[in-house]
């Protein structure tokens, strides 16, 4: 794939799944606090955190809409 072609939402989901993933296994005494990736270690906030559960909900709210 070329690198100009957009990310695909199924690819952002693998994504935002790691990131979760790295907050949930890497802070074992807090569970979803910060502290559980490189970038927000001492921070009192964390983009990539923010991102991924941003997008896990949008994509949340799109399978559970009624037909």
């Amino acid at each position: 794939m070329p690198i100009d072609e957009p990310i695909s939402k199924a690819t952002e989901l693998f994504i935002a799944n790691r990131i979760l993933d790295s907050h949930w296994t890497r802070a074992l005494d807090q569970p979803w606090r910060l502290g559980g990736c490189l970038e927000c270690r001492g921070r009192n906030n964390c983009p990539q955190l923010d991102w991924a559960i941003e997008l896990t909900a949008e994509v949340v709210s799109i399978m559970f809409q009624k037909p």
